[in-house]
């Protein structure tokens, strides 16, 4: 059983699961007022959200191994420091390059933060029942933290508390990391592995590599041209860095990508599950939004609300995940990708309703896709615990939430340019017709339910694959070397 003491812990670092949650959806919501307020250019306002993301996901393996070495609670506490700080510092930026330099820096030590989450539960729970029962909390906190990112940051935006207007949707991290901290004595200290070096040069190549290939998904289309330049840049950045983490390991070192790890029974078909998940997801929300507020016309503050029932939905499902494994024979993953093919369908079909009518019917809609979700991501976060041992745990939730950052980019970079190219236009540019709009939601739903079929197609094929570290060799094999492209985990974060 889970403990009062283990569960204050969990509750710890699910909180800080929860801030980074609501960072990821809190500053899209504020980001019209970021603008007025500083008198920015939509150009940075793009920045203002990318700058985190970016350095999030280049440093998360960085985070992660840093966990495995030092101790995973060190530098979680570390993290979350750094992260209560960047937030005031967010929160008082006098302009938009000093805000934009406070969001890279938050991203950051967010990433040393994140990753030892899921640590740290596969420290303080070492029973497999028991932990898929805090894994399934961990997705409520995931729902939660989706409500509070895009409801909560327009309400708070609203009430222009103290006449800070967006302010507040940064500074409210830092009661919460103070908090985090006063109670960090109660989280295990986790297994640290003092004699192994941090793979600097794996790590240098990955910061420069990861930043290349996300901002031009990030920024899609609409981006400027140069951008791309970042594309081939990665692929030899990528390139130097199998060739790297190669002969470190011929060398007897500990490279950044342990190939024990990458090998793992599961763990690549694990990464491209997360992948296609994250991408499906974050193509979803992008074209919701667009049609809600281009299309149907509905205010920013109640196209936020209208994501609550995604929330909502995708923390009950979580919650109902171990009850619903023991009734249903089908895998419960299995089921929630065929749910979220099956309501994206549903929403190409609502287009075709009565524009009056259109938004309750969206609103079931994305509250079904909620569902679908949180049956999915628990199960996988789980398995990803299961399939490595627990000096590993950092170095796996580190790969799989750098796969989830990939993925997030990659949705949105395909999804958002498939829209525009059906729309024929800039979504947002005055004067294009509704059936226009309509067309292109729907066009992009299908393309999202084909990919969400995928996705249950390849969480069929997981569910055979035994969730349990490979026994150990009786003789230590002589080091072989793994492609970068043979790589793979599974995830973490949601809604991610």
């Amino acid at each position: 059983m889970i403990g009062r003491r283990e569960w204050l812990g969990l509750g710890t670092v699910l909180a800080a699961t929860f801030m980074t949650q609501v960072d990821g959806f809190i500053v899209n919501v504020a980001s019209p007022s970021i603008q007025l307020d500083l008198g920015a250019g939509f150009d940075q306002i793009q920045f203002v959200g990318a700058a985190y993301v970016v350095a999030f996901g280049a440093l998360l393996i960085t985070g992660a191994r840093l966990g495995d070495r030092v101790g995973h609670r060190t530098v979680f506490l570390y993290g979350v420091a750094g992260f209560t700080l960047t937030s005031l510092l967010c929160g008082l930026a006098p302009s938009a390059e000093l805000l934009i330099l406070a969001r890279f820096l938050q991203g950051a030590t967010a990433a040393f933060m994140a990753p030892q989450v899921l640590s740290i539960i596969r420290a303080a729970v070492p029973d497999t029942d028991q932990r898929a029962k805090a894994v399934g909390v961990y997705g409520v906190v995931i729902g939660l933290g989706v409500i509070s990112g895009i409801a909560g940051g327009g309400i708070l935006v609203d009430l222009d508390l103290a006449g800070l207007g967006w302010r507040p949707v940064l500074l409210v991290n830092v009661p919460i990391g103070l908090a985090i901290l006063l109670l960090g004595r109660l989280l295990p200290a986790g297994a640290a592995s003092p004699a192994s070096r941090l793979d600097l040069a794996g790590a240098a190549l990955t910061t420069v590599g990861l930043p290349a290939l996300l901002v031009p998904l990030i920024f899609g289309p609409g981006g400027a041209w140069w951008l791309w330049l970042g594309l081939p840049v990665a692929l030899a950045v990528f390139a130097g860095l199998a060739a790297q983490q190669h002969r470190l390991l011929a060398r007897g070192g500990a490279p950044l990508f342990p190939p024990r790890v990458l090998t793992a029974r599961g763990m690549r078909l694990s990464l491209l599950t997360v992948l296609s998940l994250f991408a499906t997801n974050s193509g979803l929300f992008l074209v919701f939004t667009y049609y809600l507020q281009t299309g149907l016309g509905i205010e920013p503050l109640l196209a936020g609300l209208m994501f609550v029932p995604l929330g909502f939905g995708f923390s009950v499902a979580s919650a109902a995940n171990r009850w619903l494994t023991s009734r249903v024979r089908v895998p419960i993953p299995v089921v929630g990708c065929a749910t979220v093919a099956g309501v994206l369908l549903a929403g190409a079909a609502i287009t075709r309703a009565p524009e009056s009518a259109q938004p309750a019917l969206l609103a079931v809609m994305i509250g079904l896709a909620g569902l679908g979700q949180g049956m999915v991501v628990p199960p996988l976060v789980a398995g990803i615990l299961s399939r490595v041992e627990p000096a590993d745990a950092g170095a796996a939730s580190g790969m799989a939430a750098t796969v989830t950052q990939l993925g997030l980019a990659l949705g949105v970079a395909v999804t958002g340019g498939w829209y525009r190219t059906v729309l024929g236009a800039t979504p947002g540019d005055p004067g294009v017709p509704f059936d226009e709009h309509r067309t292109a939601f729907a066009a992009a739903a299908v393309l999202l339910a084909v990919l969400a079929t995928g996705t249950s197609l390849l969480g069929a094929r997981l569910h055979r694959l035994p969730a349990e570290p490979a026994p150990a060799p009786r003789t230590e094999p002589k080091p072989m070397a793994v492609s970068m492209s043979a790589a793979a985990p599974t995830p973490r974060r949601s809604p991610r």
